[in-house]
């Protein structure tokens, strides 16, 4: 346990020492910006030729925001992820730490506990923003968000195991691409799955929403108690089991292909 809680830390602070922390916190303080903004917009639009008052969509609205940043972080989960176990295969310092007694599995972990570290904290400082000022300004509940919040944190970990899984066999680049791509089409799979239809959905997007991780789903379900009006027909509880399952399925992917990867190369 202190070997992982070491090991941890260091990779902790290996991200952090990364350029790209640098363009995340830009990032964060414009998306804070944008939240700020969309939280506090007021007045009317017109809807199927009725005004309707912005407020009365807050729930709606809320939602869009808090599955958009959910989708934020898993992507930069994914990129953080994309080089941070296998760039200590390239310097060697993963031959330096495995030459003690310490386990593969232990390693693996520690480098993957460094990079949600900061993916998370990120992710605290923007849904918390979020479900704060929609809670001060258009009274949504906390209840849903703190849900749809440790959903997306379910999202990045998946995300994150895969990505840093395929690093072990595919450059940077492409694994980036690759985890962008993926996410991407998830997610539009999932909000596909939302148009009213005469006939059943069918088709390949419609497979991948049914079998793949629901990234975007997820939050939504937790969420539906700010959207009355709107029928989901999700169920939260069957939606979180789905990407925890995801979740032990990219977690065991990683540890069995970091096993298999030759250190001496």
């Amino acid at each position: 346990m202190r070997a992982f809680t070491a090991l941890s830390k260091e990779a902790l602070l290996d991200a952090i020492r990364r350029r790209i922390v640098a363009a995340v916190i830009l990032l964060c303080l414009f998306s804070l910006m944008a939240i700020d903004g969309f939280t506090s917009c007021a007045g009317n639009v017109s809807l199927n030729g009725e005004d309707v008052q912005l407020a009365e969509m807050a729930g709606a609205s809320g939602a869009i925001l808090f599955v958009a940043l959910g989708l934020w972080i898993a992507v930069l989960a994914a990129i953080l992820a994309s080089d941070h176990l296998q760039q200590t295969l390239e310097d060697g310092s993963a031959n330096l730490s495995l030459a003690r007694p310490l386990s593969r599995n232990t390693f693996a972990l520690a480098r993957l506990t460094g990079v949600l570290a900061v993916a998370l904290l990120t992710g605290a400082v923007l849904l918390g923003s979020a479900a704060g000022l929609l809670n001060l300004r258009s009274g949504l509940a906390l209840g849903p968000a703190l849900i749809a919040g440790a959903h997306v944190g379910v999202a990045a970990f998946v995300c994150a195991t895969f990505s840093m899984t395929l690093s072990l066999w595919l450059p940077r680049l492409a694994t980036m691409l690759t985890m962008l791509g993926f996410i991407a089409t998830m997610a539009t799979a999932n909000l596909m799955s939302f148009v009213p239809r005469e006939e059943p959905w069918t088709g390949s997007l419609a497979l991948l929403d049914r079998l793949g991780p629901p990234l975007a789903k997820a939050p939504i379900a937790a969420l539906a108690n700010w959207m009355p009006v709107a029928e989901t027909g999700l169920n939260p509880v069957l939606s979180g089991a789905a990407l925890w399952i995801w979740a032990g399925l990219g977690c065991a992917a990683l540890l069995i292909s970091f096993r298999r990867v030759e250190l001496g190369r």
